[in-house]
């Protein structure tokens, strides 16, 4: 029992910061956790029938997706427009994809008032409603990112057969993928354009949609330069500059496009002065 206390007291002595910081986010989530199914929704998250939605769903929904967009952006980039110089990206890309939408559904039992009741839009269809296209989109891609990450799998457990399956449509699978995850990205943008008297004149735009695809593009690509980095720094395992410089090139061309498209759709608008008025919108 002595050597037990002193191995953790060891391990406890050898947290890092950023362990520490880790920890204690763990600990706060847990705490979040057991209030939200104790006490429900509007005691974990400050929400109400009047202000269902806030800064929780915006960060772990739309922030998570839009990070997970690296996965589409690379493997269109490999296996559509046959940039293959990009390969050892796209499978690290496809899996944190992976991982985020699954984040992303498990996120979701905490953001639903009735989390039990998830599996409703599968079969009690709406097709009328965004947050319809938006259930589905989730659900499908998810499966199709499982799928193009499954040669890993059966590579690893020598499994020719449903290799050479999935090899055989794996061009088709990406593109079905890159197909839904446009429609996702871009469904999210749609969430608000039904809303124009709930949003800023600096952020509302019949655009919207195509913000949120443009945006998730530039994302996706930052954030599969930054895991790069981080892999490199956690297993060093580093990957060729020329690679990386290339995702940095495309990502600040689709930020400009970014920028001048909204540009004209405030001037459009005609918006672009509030751009200079002081206010917390135009701040931000």
């Amino acid at each position: 029992m002595n050597a037990k206390l002193t191995n953790l007291k060891d391990r406890l002595g050898r947290l890092t910061v950023w362990q520490g910081v880790l920890l204690a986010v763990l600990a706060a989530g847990l705490y979040a956790t057991v209030l939200r199914f104790a006490r429900g929704l509007g005691a974990a998250t400050n929400l109400s029938d009047q202000f269902p939605w806030g800064l929780w769903i915006g960060f772990d929904v739309l922030v998570g997706v839009g990070l997970a967009a690296g996965g589409f952006v690379i493997a269109a980039t490999v296996h559509v427009f046959r940039m293959e110089r990009y390969e050892p990206i796209a499978r690290p890309a496809v899996l944190t994809a992976f991982l985020g939408y699954v984040l992303v559904i498990v996120a979701l039992l905490f953001d639903l008032g009735l989390p039990f009741r998830i599996w409703h839009p599968l079969i009690m269809w709406n097709p009328h409603s965004v947050m319809f296209e938006v259930a589905w989109c989730v659900t499908l891609y998810t499966a199709v990112l499982a799928l193009e990450f499954s040669p890993l799998v059966f590579e690893r457990f020598g499994w020719k057969w449903p290799l050479k399956v999935m090899r055989s449509i794996y061009v088709p699978l990406v593109i079905v993928g890159v197909l839904l995850s446009t429609l996702h990205q871009s469904s999210l943008g749609s969430l608000y354009v039904i809303a124009p008297d709930k949003l800023h004149g600096l952020w509302y735009s019949p655009l919207l949609p195509v913000f949120f695809f443009v945006s998730a593009v530039a994302g996706g690509l930052a954030m599969t330069i930054f895991e790069s980095f981080m892999s490199y720094r956690a297993f060093g395992k580093r990957l060729e500059p020329e690679l990386l410089s290339g995702l940095a090139r495309v990502a600040v061309v689709v930020l400009g496009v970014y920028a001048l498209l909204k540009v004209q759709d405030l001037a459009g608008r005609g918006a672009l002065g509030l751009v200079l008025t002081l206010t917390p919108e135009s701040v931000l």
